[in-house]
């Protein structure tokens, strides 16, 4: 299930406003990844509403299938039982990862485009309008646990990754592998997730021994360079072609 809760101000308390519910009914039966079961629970694992849009959303699950979910969805599930309450927000079903989805997040630059991270080790770029990922990145032979777009650079991303990395991507340098690639522990222990502070240009990762790190990022890093908006235009339309 999905819930959009909402919070006065002063008030502790979570109000429930929305509910959804995530099921095999529309998903289309010969999908590579689409449940036994027209019933069949799908459980989600990595969520990313967009930066422009506040009613669409994407969902990533265990099974690896990535949808794209509207909160403005009037359809019910097909399943009978199904409290009417919970609607089915699915809105498109894309091309799936080969493993479970742990991480997703929707670029704050542009409306169409969100990554995805995957225990099959790739990291996906897609646009919402097309069910194939445009591009397909395979940083490591493990799990990819986390993924962030920069939030003063249109063209970075952060990944972190079960072999300790901390991977940072930028596409106006290039569009294959990380332009750095930093051990955030010398034990090899998984890096499980990263966030950049929307106010300074730094980063954090957290890893499965509990630690917590901040990285400073370098000025050519996160600081946005002239046209990067229009270069980023330019990849999403190359989704396209």
């Amino acid at each position: 299930k999905a819930v959009v809760s909402t919070q006065s101000t002063g008030d502790p308390e979570l109000t429930l406003i929305q509910g959804f519910i995530i099921t095999g009914s529309y998903i289309p039966r010969d999908h590579p990844t689409a449940p036994s079961s027209r019933t069949a629970d799908i459980g989600g694992t990595a969520m990313s509403f967009s930066k422009e849009d506040e009613s669409t959303f994407v969902v990533g699950a265990e099974s690896g299938l990535v949808l794209k979910c509207s909160t403005l969805s009037t359809e019910l599930p097909l399943d009978k039982g199904i409290k009417i309450q919970f609607r089915s927000p699915i809105t498109l079903v894309y091309n799936s990862h080969n493993g479970p989805v742990y991480d997703m997040d929707f670029s704050p630059a542009h409306r169409n485009l969100f990554l995805t991270a995957s225990t099959d080790g790739t990291i996906r770029l897609y646009n919402t309008l097309q069910p194939k990922p445009f591009q397909v990145l395979e940083p490591v032979s493990g799990y990819v646990f986390g993924v962030q777009w920069s939030p003063s650079r249109p063209l970075v991303f952060a990944a972190a990754t079960a072999n300790a990395s901390l991977l940072i991507y930028d596409l106006k340098k290039s569009r294959v592998g990380p332009v750095l690639q930093v051990p955030v522990n010398q034990t090899k222990s998984p890096c499980y997730s990263l966030a950049f502070n929307t106010r300074s240009d730094t980063l954090c990762t957290g890893d499965s021994k509990g630690t917590v790190k901040i990285w400073k990022l370098s000025q050519g890093l996160s600081s946005q360079v002239r046209n990067e908006a229009k270069m980023l235009e330019r990849i999403a339309a190359s989704s396209y072609e």
